[in-house]
């Protein structure tokens, strides 16, 4: 019988890189600040079926005697009943503190997405970053050969070729930082996702794919309907509606008794029906105060939400304002910056190699390369949180969550 070949155990493949989509679908489902947010929800739900309930009966027994001929025992239900519309008013207070749970759910989807956008693409550009950084470190490695030849040769001076050293060290050390940088931001996505799968993993994605947004004429009039305007309403709504709850209070309830008294007397028994009211006076308690507080509180609701809606006008400009300013950057740095940045470096190092150049001038054209592409990367990033940023504002809700393809079965 023959023996086939032996058979090797592979290495597991690395995990496969995430996408913007399935890292959305997993900050849905583990953020625990979404999770925080829909308990704030069923809470409401339960503070609305509480103010509902109307009061309970209380049930009473008095005993007059004990022993003997002579005796009384009372046995009486009595039941309070609110009047001047107390549980109505109490209900619609709930009602608008279930809305304002909700409003601020959806806030918190919309926070949570621009969050996780802006971690997502902060990983991205550090990973460019250092790509750009270990590209830049090539370039400064031969260009410190090259310099270290000339000098062998005697066609320079060795102290160039010090510099050419000096200056690839530089840039080695700014690869370690680039390094740093994408070990942080990848923790940063972790946090805000609130899944710990996600550690480890590269993300994909095209950084230089700008999404396109709305004109701003078309989404400042979203901010009406935007979840901290929906809030910030609700509340002066729900302040509204607890002003009623304090005049009803000035209004005192009725507490009506009903029951049985059975009397002995001399041996004798005699049973009598209880029936009574107790009507609280209003005389020192009239609720003024709480009356006037809530009266103030409402204004200071309306106030606040005046105040929210100017915010959110003013973030909204400033968002808009920073996505066209990064948008056009990274356009005319990618249209006419960077290529120019690279002949220049091409053209020095040429020049350097036939003598017309002295390396400070290949130096300068390296650094000058270096510090454009990152401030291209710089400018993508700042699109795409802009972006992020006016999805928040304006409730761009958070998608569903997703199953990680890394962990399905």
């Amino acid at each position: 019988m023959s023996v086939g070949p032996a058979l090797y155990a592979q290495a597991p493949a690395a995990p496969a890189g995430l996408s913007l989509a399935e890292v959305l679908g997993l900050a849905a489902e583990a953020n625990p600040m979404l999770r925080g947010a829909r308990a704030g929800v069923s809470a409401s739900e339960g503070a609305f079926m509480q103010a509902g309930a109307r009061p309970n009966p209380a049930l009473s027994l008095l005993q007059e005697g004990f022993g003997g001929t002579d005796r009384t025992t009372t046995a009486a239900v009595t039941q309070p009943i609110e009047l001047g519309g107390k549980r109505s008013a109490r209900l619609d207070v709930a009602s608008y503190g279930r809305e304002v749970a909700m409003a601020t759910l959806d806030s918190s989807s919309a926070t949570l997405r621009a969050q996780v956008i802006a971690a997502f693409y902060g990983l991205l550009a550090a990973q460019r970053q250092l790509q750009v950084a270990e590209e830049s470190a090539q370039i400064a490695t031969r260009s410190a050969e090259l310099a270290d030849k000339r000098a062998k040769a005697g066609k320079v001076s060795p102290v160039e070729a010090t510099k050419a050293r000096v200056a690839a060290s530089g840039v080695q050390i700014e690869v370690v930082n680039a390094q740093t940088r994408v070990s942080t931001a990848a923790e940063k996505l972790v946090t805000v996702t609130g899944a710990p799968s996600v550690r480890d993993r590269n993300v994909l994605d095209d950084i230089e794919g700008i999404p396109d947004v709305e004109p701003y004429a078309e989404l400042a009039p979203r901010l009406d309907d935007a979840p901290l305007t929906r809030a910030a309403r609700a509340e002066v709504l729900r302040a509204n509606a607890a002003i009623s709850v304090e005049r009803a209070r000035r209004i005192p309830d009725i507490t009506v008794t009903a029951g049985l008294k059975r009397v002995i007397a001399g041996g004798l028994r005699d049973n009598q029906a209880v029936i009574g009211v107790s009507i609280p006076l209003p005389l020192f308690d009239t609720n003024k105060g709480a009356l006037l507080e809530a009266t103030h509180k409402a204004e200071k609701a309306q106030a606040d939400f005046d105040t929210e809606r100017a915010n959110l006008r003013l973030e909204l400009t400033q968002a808009y304002a920073n996505y066209e300013r990064a948008k056009q950057e990274a356009s005319r740095l990618k249209v006419d910056v960077l290529p120019a940045a690279r002949q220049a470096l091409d053209a020095m190092s040429r020049g350097y190699q036939l003598g017309k150049f002295g390396f400070l001038d290949v130096l300068d054209a390296q650094r000058t390369l270096f510090q454009e592409q990152s401030r291209y990367v710089q400018a993508l990033k700042d699109a795409h949180l802009a972006v992020a940023d006016i999805g928040r504002l304006t409730g761009t809700p958070l998608p569903s969550a997703i199953v990680d393809p890394s962990t399905a079965p």
